[in-house]
Formats: structure tokens, C-alpha cells, sequence
């Protein structure tokens, strides 16, 4: 398995932000460890609420199994919530639920990662 950083051009390509001079790396929210996941990639804007954490699996399955756990997380915080997962990633996108800004720039992040328009 290789690790993120070997992933960062895909992901980056998966959500459409290869030319978004504005995103960065940070950590991932949760970790990688407390999700199970190999490796993770956070990203995010400054002087913006919008989170993006892409998490690397041995495969789909453990993908989509992390994707329902971290579901059932979401369901209990005030975020909204983006998720999808695209072969052994998986992509959580959160943004507080009265923040149109964040909203807006997670909307449609799962759809462009998994393949869908």
C-alpha cells in the first residue's frame, strides 16, 4: 500500500482543488489512528470553518466500514457532514450547519470524489 503523500496529486484531483491556490494541509479530524485508517490527508482554508479529511484503507471494504462509523459520529454533532469513498479512500468533509461559506464549500466535494456530477 502506498501512503498518502503518494495520493495527494489524486485527491486533490478527486475534489477539483488542484488550482485552488487557498487550500493547505492540516491535520486530519479525526486521525487516521482513531478511524483505522492507514494514513489521512487533512485539508482546509484559512479564516474559513470547512474541514476535509481523506483517509487511506488497505481496501474499499475497510473503507466503507470506517464511512458508517464515522456516520453515526456525525449524526451527533451539530455539522454537517460529506462523505464518500473512491476505491480505498474515503473522504469526510464537515462544516458547522449556520456557516453558508463552509456549507457551500463542502457541497459537492463527495460527488466529485466518488465520480458522480
Amino acid at each position: 500500500m502506498t501512503g498518502i503523500a503518494e495520493e495527494r496529486d489524486r485527491i486533490l484531483a478527486l475534489l477539483r482543488l488542484t488550482d485552488d491556490p487557498a487550500v493547505r494541509e492540516t491535520d486530519p479530524v479525526p486521525s487516521a489512528e482513531d478511524v483505522g485508517a492507514a494514513d489521512a490527508l487533512g485539508l482546509d482554508w484559512p479564516d474559513e470553518q470547512a474541514h476535509v479529511s481523506v483517509y487511506l484503507f488497505a481496501d474499499y471494504d475497510d473503507a466503507v466500514a470506517a464511512q458508517e462509523r464515522l456516520r453515526g459520529y456525525g449524526a451527533q454533532t451539530d455539522l454537517t457532514t460529506e462523505t464518500a469513498v473512491n476505491g480505498d479512500l474515503l473522504l469526510w468533509a464537515v462544516a458547522p450547519g449556520d456557516d453558508d461559506d463552509a456549507l457551500a464549500r463542502i457541497d459537492g466535494l463527495a460527488g466529485s470524489f466518488s465520480g458522480r456530477e
